[in-house]
């Protein structure tokens, strides 16, 4: 494992300490409304999918680790759509419980359905997001059976020559792809704890008399 892999991966596992922190604030500071919930459902799947991640690379399973980036994704995108929906965040929260999928619904202008390429397309034109596109379809990648599942059991040697086999190890990974997708895990976190703390405060706001 490089240097730049493990400091990555300390990193990742230190996040947990950011995602509680959002968490207590959250249950502290506001009610258990639907969307404190909601919020603290993606905190607790994003803390434990960040283990999970630390846990697989260090068990050398990158290809059962690698779809983990992609479901941190869909947190992000999830969290993200309940700023773009047709419902005000209690509405949309609440709609989740009750198991209507985000796909169906509208946006704020009621033209257009919040699918996972809709949502993509509207993040990745934030500042700091421009990497969730690219990043969302190599991690589509490894969820489906694909091309890539297959360059994840081989090696091609300068020679021509290919090694491959079946193994309980991802020694056909190389540690600059981990080293990527723990990055991603990374921004995914970070991107989720952006967006409940800025929910936070204009609640927090929202919530100060009015001094008029």
């Amino acid at each position: 494992m490089t240097e730049e892999l493990r400091i990555n991966l300390s990193e990742l596992d230190k996040q947990g300490d950011e995602l509680i922190s959002v968490g207590k604030r959250l249950l502290e500071n506001h009610e258990l409304t639907e969307f404190n919930l909601f919020c603290i459902a993606i905190l607790n799947r994003t803390i434990n999918l960040n283990r999970g991640f630390v846990s697989l690379i260090k068990e050398q399973n990158y290809i059962a680790a690698a779809p983990l980036v992609r479901l941190n994704i869909d947190s992000l995108l999830r969290l993200f759509a309940s700023s773009q929906s047709e419902f005000d965040y209690e509405t949309f929260a609440k709609k989740v419980r009750n198991g209507e999928k985000i796909a169906m619904m509208l946006d704020s202008e009621k033209k257009k359905k919040l699918g996972d390429s809709e949502l993509v397309k509207r993040l990745k034109k934030i500042p700091g997001f421009s990497w969730v596109n690219k990043i969302y379809d190599i991690g589509s990648g490894f969820v489906h059976f694909s091309n890539q599942h297959i360059y994840s059991s081989l090696q091609i040697e300068g020679n021509g020559i290919i090694s491959s086999g079946i193994r309980k190890n991802d020694e056909f990974i190389t540690d600059s792809e981990k080293t990527s997708g723990a990055h991603y895990m990374i921004q995914s976190t970070k991107g989720i704890c952006v967006f409940i703390k800025d929910w936070l405060e204009v609640a927090d706001e929202a919530r100060l008399p009015n001094k008029s």
